[in-house]
């Protein structure tokens, strides 16, 4: 990161701790395993407060804390905790989000940081019918209540498919193959602002390779499926889950999701577990510690 966009992230952060006691956003990086009461509603009891704070009520239809919807997934830490279960179709929309900006001025200049990442583990158990399934999304707008239109959004189509799209009205861009219905898969979701009009770029990795763990942004690799239609925006200030009600965003089925991390690094949010090499290099560092206080 350039030392600009440290700055302006340090203030944020400044401007966040700053910000109401009610309503708060998160610092970046963050991370979320889901370790809240089995059975409640996201967003709710332990899950509420500062952290699942702004979205629609949480009403029935809400997705719930699941240990079913627990997920691990190979060489990626695991957050533990239980996990997110997202399910059905709700009377209305039941969208929550993770505040990440409360103001236009906590994240100022927003865009000089270059790229919001967002990665977390999906099991889909059943997929939609008659039309697509929105996941995720962020909110654009610097309200905590529901009702606003999302973007950034990641779909699972009919087919199993998964796709994005940077505005609601914008054409979806689709990956090539389906996915395994109750295998579970690490998303990575990028969004990265790009000198010039109408040419931000919406991003999608489906399972990384191994070796991109903890990479550097210039050994991010190419991504699965990657969209630049639609308008821009100039701030983001929530990620959301999200349980749509009858409309073109929900056609139901039954989703697990867990292991949310949010940053502005591809390191932040896809992040390698120590190796062989490091674990056993401390346990020669323990082993000789000890002997040396044996021996003295």
């Amino acid at each position: 990161m350039n030392p600009r966009a440290s700055l302006l992230l340090a203030t944020a952060g400044l401007a966040l701790a700053a910000a109401s006691p009610t309503v708060r956003g998160v610092p970046l990086p963050f991370a979320d395993g889901f370790n809240y009461p089995e059975g409640e509603r996201l967003g709710t009891t332990g899950s509420s407060g500062d952290t699942w704070s702004v979205g629609n009520s949480t009403g029935s239809g809400s997705a719930t804390i699941s240990s079913s919807a627990a997920l691990t997934y190979p060489g990626l830490p695991s957050l533990g905790g239980l996990g997110v279960l997202s399910s059905g179709v709700p009377s209305s929309n039941r969208d929550r989000g993770v505040l990440i900006a409360p103001d236009t001025t906590s994240l100022a200049n927003w865009t000089d940081l270059g790229s919001l990442y967002v990665s977390y583990l999906l099991r889909v158990d059943n997929g939609p019918s008659g039309t697509p399934r929105l996941l995720s999304a962020y909110r654009d707008s610097t309200g905590t209540g529901g009702g606003f239109t999302p973007s950034g959004g990641i779909f699972v189509g009919t087919d199993l498919k998964l796709g994005i799209a940077k505005q609601a009205d914008s054409d979806i861009a689709w990956t090539s193959d389906p996915l395994n219905p109750a295998e579970t898969y690490l998303l990575v979701w990028r969004y990265k602002y790009v000198d010039g009009s109408g040419n931000d770029e919406l991003a999608l990795w489906v399972n990384p390779p191994a070796t991109s763990f903890g990479a550097s942004e210039d050994a991010v690799p190419t991504p699965t499926v990657v969209t630049t239609t639609g308008p821009d925006d100039t701030g983001i200030f929530a990620f959301h889950f999200t349980v749509r009600s009858s409309t073109q965003y929900n056609g139901g089925g039954d989703y697990a999701l867990d292991d949310l991390r949010i940053g502005t690094t591809w390191a932040s949010v896809v992040v390698p577990e120590p190796t062989t090499a490091v674990l056993i290099g401390f346990g020669f560092l323990a082993l000789w510690q000890v002997r040396r206080i044996r021996q003295g």
